[in-house]
């Protein structure tokens, strides 16, 4: 996952999941993938001195579990 390049501007998934029955399998080592990728993040983050608060956290979250996703759909063209 490249969070450092893309953000939180597109939501989690598996890359080779391809029908629901293996999305559904996979999700739970996604979710904890992910986990480990934010929390290296804000580690990082920490190190530089920047204070990382609580709703910086829960913002990212939901962006990245699809939030970006609505985000872009109520987008007007």
């Amino acid at each position: 996952m490249r969070i450092e390049i893309l953000g939180t501007a597109f939501t989690s998934q598996h890359s080779d999941a391809r029908v629901l029955d293996q999305l559904i399998y996979k999700w739970s080592h996604s979710r904890d993938v992910i986990g480990e990728v934010l929390v290296d993040m804000y580690e990082k983050l920490f190190a530089t001195g920047w204070k990382v608060s609580k709703s910086d956290i829960e913002r990212d979250v939901q962006r990245l579990f699809g939030q970006s996703y609505e985000e872009f759909m109520d987008k007007e063209m």
